[in-house]
C-alpha cells in the first residue's frame, strides 16, 4: 500500500491551499505544478509561517 500524497493533499496539508475554495477545474492545474515546484511552495511556507490572522482564507498565500 502506498503512503504517496496527491499534490493537492500535500499543498492543503502544508496549508497553503484550501480546495474548497476552488472550482473543479481550478483544481486540476494542482497537477500540473511540478514536485520540485511543490516542495518549493511547501518549503516557502514554512520560512514565513502561518498566513496572517484574517488572510488566512486567500490562497496561495505564499506572497501575503
Amino acid at each position: 500500500m502506498s503512503t504517496e500524497h496527491s499534490k493537492l493533499e500535500k499543498l492543503e496539508a502544508a496549508g497553503i491551499i484550501e480546495s474548497r475554495h476552488f472550482s473543479a477545474d481550478e483544481l486540476k492545474l494542482v497537477d500540473t505544478i511540478t514536485d520540485e515546484e511543490i516542495e518549493v511552495l511547501i518549503q516557502l511556507r514554512k520560512k514565513m509561517g502561518a498566513a496572517p490572522e484574517g488572510k488566512h482564507h486567500i490562497r496561495p498565500n505564499i506572497g501575503i
